[in-house]
C-alpha cells in the first residue's frame, strides 16, 4: 500500500497543531529591535552624551542586533 502525498505529515504526538517559524522568527527579530534600541539609548545615556547621539547608537544597535538574529535564524531553519 502507498500513502498519498497530499497533505504535510507531521512529526510528534497528534495534539498540537504545527509551529509557525515564520511568525515566531518575525517576533524575535521585534522583539530584537526593541531590546537593541533601548540598550542603545541606555548605555550612551549613561555616558553623557546627547540625546540625538544616543538615539542613533540605539538605531544602529538595533539594526545590528537584528541583522544578527536574522543570520542565525536562517542559519539554524536552513534544511
Amino acid at each position: 500500500m502507498a500513502a498519498t502525498q497530499n497533505g504535510p505529515q507531521f512529526s510528534g504526538s497528534g495534539d498540537e497543531p504545527p509551529r509557525n517559524r515564520k511568525h515566531e522568527a518575525q517576533i524575535t527579530i521585534l522583539l530584537a529591535i526593541i531590546v537593541g534600541c533601548f540598550a542603545g539609548i541606555l548605555r550612551r545615556t549613561m555616558e553623557g552624551v546627547s540625546y540625538y547621539e544616543a538615539i542613533s547608537t540605539g538605531a544602529v544597535a538595533a539594526i545590528a542586533l537584528a541583522g544578527l538574529i536574522f543570520v542565525c535564524l536562517t542559519y539554524v531553519n536552513r534544511p
